[in-house]
């Protein structure tokens, strides 16, 4: 990975790093930064001054106990979120968990899970002030599990809720959450094709929620696409609920963006379907696959492109205001 600086509307590229690319990794607001490489099995961690250098990178292994997934930094404590794998009659068991190492005791705390279940894992810890929420997901049924990290030498278990089940071999893939609402984006794939699915969540109310779903349906086995819509090129890569604003965002590839209006009165026990009312542009005619937090400050966007083909991907990247991106539901008659 490299790092970057943002001046002004410019990304400026600054040095390498040790962070293999593509491996997860997370940047807290004063600079301190961690990434998981499990090809080796280790953690990368330092402190990253103003031009892109490292003051410091230390290297530890993971802790036997955890396979970690995801990660988060909150304070000065590195959480793990993965699966503790163990063998049962000759079969690798996994139960999800969450452990937080912390930098200044050099020490790891296994946090208490609500339950163990087979074959499920966390993969994605989102902070919400001292707060961190885990994902839990794979097979059904599925989790938000709340730690209290005021104090992260004693972090400790809030509560875990149930969230709806919307396909088959489904995973989810990225949260988001701003002061009012939490998304999760999730696939499924099963015999007849696959399904992408985003669901909206009022923060701390779970059991009612909105629903924005597409499927791609595939001729397998002799069966038939399910629907006409198979073609559909809105392929959600990832959401933004964007701050203080009743807006979701999302990159869909050629479609550009997608902006999403949250109507409180929508959410029901059922997850009310409305995929039809995200409204799409692409003024930069690229494909959009990701929508990226600009550091301190929540007016701005940091968009990815990719452009060419399989064999010669390239990646260009935008500084854009929230309000000029909004803006667009305004010249839409019909949304």
């Amino acid at each position: 990975m490299i790092t970057a600086k943002i001046e002004e509307q410019e990304l400026k590229l600054l040095k390498k790093t040790l962070f293999p690319s593509g491996n997860r990794y997370a940047i807290s607001n004063n600079g301190l930064a961690a990434c998981i490489d499990r090809e080796k099995k280790i953690i990368l961690y330092g402190q990253i001054n103003d031009n892109g250098d490292f003051d410091y990178i230390k290297i530890i292994p993971f802790p036997s106990i955890i396979s970690p997934k995801s990660l988060c930094i909150i304070k000065n404590n590195i959480v793990l979120g993965g699966e503790n794998n163990h063998v049962f009659l000759n079969n690798i068991i996994s139960h999800e968990l969450v452990v937080s190492y912390s930098i200044p005791s050099d020490k790891f705390i296994v946090v208490d899970m609500p339950f163990k279940k087979d074959n499920k894992c966390v993969d994605d810890l989102l902070i919400d002030n001292n707060k961190v929420i885990a994902v839990d997901d794979i097979v059904y049924p599925k989790y938000l599990i709340e730690y209290d990290f005021s104090n992260p030498d004693y972090p400790y278990l809030i509560k875990s809720y149930n969230l709806p089940k919307n396909g088959t071999y489904e995973r989810i893939s990225k949260g988001t959450l701003n002061e009012d609402y939490i998304a999760l984006l999730s696939s499924s794939f099963g015999m007849d094709g696959g399904g992408r699915y985003i669901n909206i969540f009022r923060k701390g109310y779970y059991d009612n929620y909105i629903r924005l779903s597409q499927w791609f349906g595939i001729k397998l086995y002799g069966i038939n696409n399910r629907n006409e819509k198979s073609d559909k090129k809105y392929f959600w890569r990832d959401i933004y609920l964007v701050p203080n604003q009743n807006i979701l965002l999302i990159s869909s590839n050629e479609d550009g963006i997608g902006i999403y209006r949250i109507r409180n009165d929508y959410m029901s026990k059922q997850g009310k379907e409305d995929a039809d009312s995200v409204y799409y542009f692409n003024s930069w005619n690229k494909k959009v696959i990701k929508i990226l937090t600009v550091p301190n400050d929540k007016e701005k966007v940091l968009l990815v492109f990719e452009e060419g083909d399989k064999e010669n991907i390239k990646y260009s990247y935008e500084i854009t205001s929230i309000d000029d991106i909004i803006s667009n539901l305004a010249d839409d008659d019909d949304y």
